[in-house]
């Protein structure tokens, strides 16, 4: 451990952040593949089960932005610590994000499980999607607790420094996954032939898989979990200042979900094509965001190592350097999704609707991928500084003042063009608001 911090603070910047970033590039893109493997065998079974795992896409995510806001919070809190050398703190925090996510794991799975009926009536599921869509997320919503302990036990690595530990875990569930997946849906072998519930056990059966991975290298390698020394004041005081940091970061992250089940409601209208189109295309683009989330995850790691060892010349240059790769990855993203959007599409599902949709999506939005990056770097120093109201601040102008109302306006206007059209506006938006904030507080913090 004492080797990763000494190299985060002393390597030469540009050379160590693409060695941190790499890692985790293909540890989200195994995650990501795990759910567009997902769409894709989905797909097969036809456009309505296709449209129902669609309507859950925004559910799942504003749950998995809730365990990931608390996540983002450890780890930022978490590199600090490391940077400080503060081990006995180390061992305090794993062990109460660990129980804060169990916690939480518990509450959704209560609340998820008993409102699922009126809740995707709500977002405009009709009589014909809604069993598929509840014979998926009743198995989902009972293993909450899987998807919700590697989540957050990741983030405990990455703050150590460690990128290719989560990589390797992430792996393990996309691979598991994608062998489950076809024996499952369509009954392969001597499995029965289960359709979307066989995704469902799929996906939880994998990230159970992970939860055990993940437990036995904080407990085994790194020694982090420990439950001797920790009184309930100790557990209480951690909680509150993850909770200070992960509730804004969480409820910024549940927002981007909540735009989704906002425009889906609203492609609704256009028939089930329209949604299923638009959810092949999220899936993606999710492809694509794994990347710039990861950048994001190297940009917290670097700041906060080298901001709690008082490397604040490292920390300056190391923005910008981000800033310059999320600009690279942006652009050349946005290239190769304008140029294979349409083949892409007809990977997921034969119907020319589907498909017409999902290119047009890529067609459009990509273009503002090289600022959307930018604004997730600037989310990730935001919560280093230990500003979420910050982060708040800029991911709210981007959902609330741009892209919902704009998405009401040019979809009435142009049609579902309008909308995919409102998406892209807002992700120039979010990232210019983050450059102008991040800019700002720096000259503040960074003294």
């Amino acid at each position: 451990m004492q080797e990763k911090r000494k190299r985060i603070i002393e390597d030469k910047i540009p050379g160590l952040l693409i060695r941190l970033t790499l890692p985790s590039i293909i540890g989200m893109l195994g995650l990501m593949v795990f759910n567009v493997v997902d769409t894709f065998y989905v797909g097969r079974l036809g456009a309505i089960e296709l449209a129902a795992i669609s309507f859950t896409f925004p559910v799942v995510m504003v749950i998995n932005s809730f365990t990931l806001g608390i996540g983002i919070a450890t780890m930022s809190i978490f590199a600090k610590a490391v940077g400080n050398q503060d081990r006995d703190e180390e061992r305090r925090l794993a062990t109460s994000a660990l129980l804060l996510g169990l916690l939480i794991a518990v509450t959704v799975s209560i609340i998820g499980y008993l409102t699922m009926e009126p809740l995707f009536t709500m977002l405009g599921a009709g009589s014909d999607l809604l069993p598929y869509i509840l014979d998926y997320m009743s198995i989902w919503y009972i293993g909450t607790i899987f998807i919700v302990v590697p989540m957050i036990g990741d983030n405990i690595l990455r703050g150590l420094g460690d990128t290719k530990t989560p990589s390797f875990v992430m792996l393990t569930v996309a691979c598991i996954n994608l062998i489950l997946d076809p024996l499952l849906i369509f009954g392969l072998g001597p499995f029965p032939e289960m359709g979307i519930r066989g995704a469902a056990i799929a996906t939880v059966f994998s990230r159970m898989i992970a939860s055990v991975v993940s437990i036995l290298i904080q407990t085994r390698r790194e020694h982090l979990i420990s439950f001797k020394t920790l009184t309930i004041s100790q557990v209480l005081k951690e909680w509150k200042g993850l909770l200070f940091l992960g509730i804004p970061n969480a409820a910024v992250k549940a927002i981007i979900p909540f735009g989704a089940a906002i425009f889906t409601s609203i492609l609704a209208k256009y028939g089930y094509e329209a949604v299923a189109g638009y959810g092949v295309a999220a899936k993606l683009e999710g492809v694509v965001f794994a990347i710039i989330n990861s950048l994001g995850v190297t940009t917290a790691v670097f700041t906060g190592l080298n901001l709690g060892a008082k490397r604040i010349d490292r920390v300056k240059t190391g923005i910008k350097w981000c800033n310059i790769y999320g600009i690279i990855i942006g652009m050349v993203s946005a290239a190769l999704l304008y140029g294979f959007g349409a083949p892409l599409a007809s990977l997921f599902n034969s119907d020319p609707d589907i498909q017409r949709t999902t290119a047009l999506y890529l067609s459009i939005v990509p273009i503002s991928y090289a600022l959307y990056s930018i604004g997730q770097n600037g989310t990730s120093i935001l919560n280093v500084y230990h500003k979420p109201m910050l982060v708040s601040l800029q991911n709210l102008f981007q959902i609330g003042v741009i892209a919902i109302p704009l998405a009401y306006l040019l979809s009435n206007i142009w049609g579902v063009t309008g909308l995919f059209i409102a998406i892209g506006i807002s992700y120039i938006g979010f990232g210019l608001i983050s450059l102008f904030i991040v800019s700002k507080t720096s000259k503040k913090v960074l003294v």
